[in-house]
């Protein structure tokens, strides 16, 4: 199986360079992190110093871990809908569901081995980078220089590599199972429902340990740095676990194209509403990351704004603020990487559907407004999911600080995660979708 899996990517370039970009990017944020960690275990940092370089990258590694697994998840599953032919005849010559996903698993792990090495060198150089931000903030003591070591972070590439074949593991599970020949028993829809009852059960589980946190600020001091500290967890944990129900979100698309036949009354709206209730799955990824994404933004950015209007201005606030923002680009960067390679990903695979579709009649642009069209909807339940969880998050914050829980609602951090969220996702659909209806 290793041996095939060596082989089969000069069959599947495209495929292992988006799985190859997110796992480098990963590295990346997650080296950097290591570096600033070894920085601040080093002997000759500074004891005012040392506190904050520990607890600061131990904090937002963890958070990046996180988001790394759901990007390498979503990355794989999207790579793997384009294989379905492959895998089911690999079946079909006898080879058993765990060997696919053993196979997989070894593709993954290959391209993150590649993928860590100019992972690594980024890495220091971001590493380097915020450090140097963080001087010139005045957070950091100008004698503490950038002392990374080696052990942390190949540690971190380490993790990030653990992290994919995980990925790759959970992420093939359920086409490896799938049988090779048409099966019209009852198993294969009762296994989809149990699995996709417990993937709800943890998702609810996730935004319930992520509205716990955010509401136990309601019995700590104002100007405790805890009701910081427990609300941007809790941001990030609801935006995870909403982003866990994407499918649901994408039934909710299509029953809005259900609902309101007018969205249908053009011939891209009309084949936007049959994909999407055709092939939900198209779309799924892009609700992921997008939801994930506006989450979170949305939700720091707010709590950092009423943390700046309301909040102490002294040295713990500044360093909290650097924490906050530096999560939001991070998270964004990545967010984008991520988002593209699937979407890219995702419209090269339908080439033929665009062929079929030229052959029929289908002009090229209404076939660029058809993916803008399932696109467009795809942002909008993205943006209404993130914003909504994120102001539950940062109410209770509000309520604290200012004691007015209208303070949660400033237009500002939604509207700028939303355009960005929606400006990549738009954009990228419409140059990538241009690009392959054309080759089509």
């Amino acid at each position: 199986m290793i041996a095939l899996a060596l082989r089969s990517f000069a069959h599947h370039r495209t495929a292992a360079v988006a799985t190859g970009l997110v796992a480098m990017a990963g590295t990346v944020l997650v080296t950097a992190m290591a570096g600033l960690l070894g920085t601040g275990l080093a002997d000759r940092t500074a004891a005012a110093d040392r506190d904050f370089l520990v607890q600061f990258p131990i904090i937002m590694g963890g958070w990046i871990c996180a988001i790394v697994l759901f990007a390498m998840v979503s990355t794989i599953g999207v790579a793997l809908q384009g294989r379905a032919g492959e895998i089911a005849g690999i079946r079909l010559v006898g080879a058993t569901p765990t060997q696919v996903r053993r196979m997989v698993a070894a593709e993954t792990a290959a391209v993150a081995v590649i993928a860590a090495v100019p992972g690594l060198g980024l890495g220091y150089l971001l590493g380097r980078m915020l450090l140097a931000l963080l001087h010139r903030a005045g957070l950091t003591a100008d004698g503490t220089v950038f002392a990374p070591g080696a052990l942390l972070p190949l540690g971190g590439a380490a993790l990030v590599l653990a992290a994919g074949v995980a990925a790759a593991w959970l992420g093939s599970r359920t086409i490896a199972a799938r049988s090779p020949v048409a099966d019209v028993s009852p198993a294969p829809g009762a296994a989809r429902r149990r699995s996709g009852r417990a993937r709800r059960t943890a998702a609810l589980i996730v935004i319930g340990a992520g509205l716990a946190s955010s509401v136990t600020v309601l019995w700590i001091d104002p100007d405790d740095i805890l009701t910081t500290a427990l609300t941007g967890p809790g941001c990030v944990l609801v935006a995870a676990g909403l982003c866990v129900l994407a499918p649901e979100l994408t039934a909710v698309a299509d029953a809005a194209f259900r609902r309101f036949p007018g969205l249908r009354r053009t011939a891209p709206g009309h084949l936007a509403a049959l994909n999407l209730a055709a092939a939900p799955e198209r779309v799924r990824p892009t609700v992921t990351f997008l939801t994930l994404f506006v989450g979170v933004a949305a939700g720091t950015l707010g709590m950092q704004g009423i943390e700046n209007q309301y909040g102490a201005d002294d040295s713990t606030g500044q360093v909290m603020a650097a924490i906050n923002y530096l999560v939001v680009v991070l998270i964004a960067a990545f967010m984008a990487i991520a988002l593209s390679n699937n979407l890219i990903a995702s419209i090269a695979r339908r080439k033929t559907e665009f062929a079929s579709m030229s052959l029929i009649g289908s002009t090229g642009r209404q076939s660029r407004r058809m993916l803008i069209g399932e696109a467009a909807a795809a942002t909008t339940v993205s943006v209404v999911a993130g914003s909504a969880g994120a102001l539950l998050s940062i109410l209770p914050f509000a309520i604290v600080k200012t004691g007015d829980a209208w303070s949660a609602m400033a237009p500002l951090p939604y509207l700028l995660a939303i355009l960005v969220g929606a400006g990549v996702t738009l954009g990228v659909t419409a140059v990538a979708g241009r690009r392959a209806i054309r080759t089509a």
